[in-house]
């Protein structure tokens, strides 16, 4: 009982408004659409270190999720939930901009004994997709060392060799230091990313999509209650195995030519 509510009561409230916000994400979280939107996230993400044709910045972790099934209470005559000691994990990939707001959206079940990698599970996403039907006209996506580099979604050189790779590296780091802070920022504001979530999957979806809308407005309102200007101690990401995860021959050439147009030295 907490201040006169039930936590049953508390639960089913908690459930219906994550609901309710959730059915708005494609006001609260979508990526440009218009030529303006895209060219002012191009241009927000360049002044940060120079870093042009970038639109957002992806960064994967997981959520644990403990599923829930569904038992009869005679007294009441009504479903109630059992939690059973199944843990699972939800995967969740975020594309946010340079403002710290989150884009994009991806939310996963990851199946038991599973061996995807953090690029397949990006292969399975919609934004790629989006990309790959030149939605974005040339614009590129910043990722981590974790997933593969690919025409629409740049990583770091893993051995640079030479200054232009170095410079690009510096630029890269820097400018992808968005997607790391968008992240602390949500986990802090909302601890229980960092702990558990129970319920079905469909309703620990809406719970995390209600999150990013209630963060996306927190940042969009100059919340005071979190110092987005102070160091926050960097979450830890979770991330796959990483096996197979080496550039396959050709996959990062449009990097190449990238980094040869913006960053010779």
């Amino acid at each position: 009982m907490a201040h006169g509510v039930s936590l049953r009561t508390l639960a089913k409230i908690t459930r219906r408004v994550a609901s309710v916000l959730s059915s708005k994400a494609s006001r609260y979280i979508r990526m440009p659409a218009t030529l303006s939107e895209k060219e002012r996230s191009g241009s927000a993400f360049q002044a940060i270190a120079n870093m042009p044709q970038v639109i957002g910045a992806l960064l994967q972790t997981t959520v644990r999720f403990q599923p829930e099934n569904y038992a009869t209470d005679l007294d009441a005559e009504e479903l109630l939930p059992a939690f059973t000691n199944r843990e699972e994990e939800l995967h969740i990939q975020i594309v946010c901009d340079a403002a710290h707001k989150i884009r994009d959206l991806d939310i996963r079940l990851i199946e038991e004994h599973s061996m995807l990698t953090d690029t397949e599970m990006f292969g399975l996403s919609k934004i790629k997709d989006r990309f790959e039907q030149n939605e974005f006209r040339g614009r590129i996506l910043l990722g981590n060392e974790m997933v593969r580099c690919s025409s629409s979604l740049f990583t770091p050189v893993r051995f640079p060799r030479n200054q232009s790779e170095e410079l690009y590296n510096h630029a890269h780091a820097v400018t992808y230091a968005s997607a790391r802070k968008c992240l602390n920022l949500l986990m802090s504001r909302f601890g229980i990313l960092g702990t558990e979530i129970q319920g079905s999957h469909g309703s620990a979806k809406q719970t995390i999509t209600a999150l990013a809308i209630l963060h996306n407005m927190a940042m969009e309102w100059a919340d005071p209650s979190i110092d987005t200007e102070q160091n926050i101690s960097p979450f830890n990401s979770t991330f796959f195995n990483s096996v197979g995860r080496s550039p396959k021959s050709g996959e990062d050439n449009n990097r190449r030519q990238f980094i040869k147009t913006h960053f010779a030295a």
